[in-house]
């Protein structure tokens, strides 16, 4: 399983890969500590943001679970973020994260080729004519491995398939969906049935009852789409060989080869996706009159500078909204599969930080 950073699209984020505090290269984990705790890129928040125990604790979990020397092993940067528009980078932008991407090469020299992954939202039309001359500039882009394109949206699919064809397409975690429930996720599924399934049944008999459903339920609830005939037709249609997942803990059965045929496997790591929108808690922040919206001709992009953290309890989790997306911490990598841990076609995308 290869290791992949996943930068938002805030440059200040390359700034700190190319300035080699987010490897491993003989720090302790008192030092990469210190670290987010004195340079996370403009942050204002007052408390401390519950990002700072994440990016901490991920670390050290990665180093648990595949080496201590595995961000030296870097095969790739994926950028941009998948769940806003206006958060598309504009050519210039994209321009120089290619730039800062042949600086960490020369930093850094790979072990292999290094891939540049282009992150993309779901787009509508004002924002998808700056997506395509982003989209236009990858494509004529000379460079020896094939820049690849996360697609979000089945209309950026439509245009990449149609004008660009020397761009590689990811299908991303967006459009390629599995169930999330924060309940079941934390606190595990129960079964009460009632009525005339439990009519003249047994306490013996009642008891096995509930476990059989259990068993379809969280069978259904390991499962992907991709486990679709139908869908994995779709995909073969439009060449697509790698599709995404958000790392999700107590899903065991949902992290086997066997499940995604011939299908490689991107795994977005440690914030999962629970929910995205038009409505952005942090458009208004500073211009209260906007409201949820971003009404802007360019957006500010607030969400670069602010975390919104629930004030509820959670057990072994943190809620985070950043921007117009929620995101839920999963941390303990032990539900991998070793065999789906040893496939080297499948890819660890590791986010420092919440990509925005």
């Amino acid at each position: 399983m290869e290791l992949f950073i996943h930068l938002g699209t805030n440059l200040e984020y390359f700034d700190l890969l190319n300035s080699g505090n987010l490897l491993s290269k003989g720090k302790d984990d008192r030092e990469l500590a210190g670290f987010f705790m004195q340079n996370f890129p403009g942050e204002l928040a007052e408390t401390i943001s519950p990002q700072y125990e994440v990016n901490f604790m991920a670390i050290r979990e990665i180093k648990k679970r595949f080496g201590q020397d595995y961000f030296n092993k870097i095969s790739g940067i994926y950028y941009g973020s998948d769940n806003c528009e206006f958060l598309v980078p504009m050519r210039k932008e994209i321009e120089k994260a290619v730039e800062k991407f042949v600086e960490f090469n020369k930093n850094f020299p790979p072990h292999k080729i290094r891939t540049f992954t282009f992150v993309t939202p779901y787009v509508g039309d004002k924002m998808m004519e700056r997506l395509e001359e982003s989209l236009a500039f990858l494509n004529d882009l000379k460079i020896k491995n094939s820049i690849e394109v996360v697609v979000n949206d089945y209309g950026v699919l439509s245009l990449i398939n149609r004008k660009f064809p020397n761009l590689k397409i990811i299908f991303g975690r967006l459009i390629h969906k599995i169930l999330k429930t924060p309940l079941v996720d934390t606190f595990g599924y129960e079964a009460h049935p009632a009525g005339e399934l439990i009519k003249n049944k047994s306490e013996q008999e009642k008891q096995k009852l509930r476990d059989q459903i259990v068993k379809w339920q969280m069978r259904f609830y390991n499962s992907a789409e991709v486990s679709l005939e139908i869908y994995r037709k779709f995909l073969e249609k439009y060449k697509i060989e790698r599709i995404t997942l958000d790392y999700m803990e107590k899903r065991g059965d949902l992290f086997d080869n066997d499940r995604f045929n011939n299908f490689s496997v991107d795994l977005y790591y440690p914030w999962a996706l629970v929910f995205t929108g038009r409505l952005c808690d942090t458009s208004a922040i500073e211009n209260p009159s906007k409201g949820f919206y971003a009404t802007d001709e360019v957006c500010p992009r607030t969400c670069n500078r602010y975390d919104i953290f629930y004030k509820i309890k959670t057990v072994g989790y943190h809620m985070i909204q950043r921007g117009n997306s929620g995101y839920r911490s999963e941390l303990n990598l032990d539900f991998l599969k070793e065999d789906f841990v040893k496939n080297e076609k499948n890819r660890l995308v590791f986010a420092p930080f919440i990509t925005v």
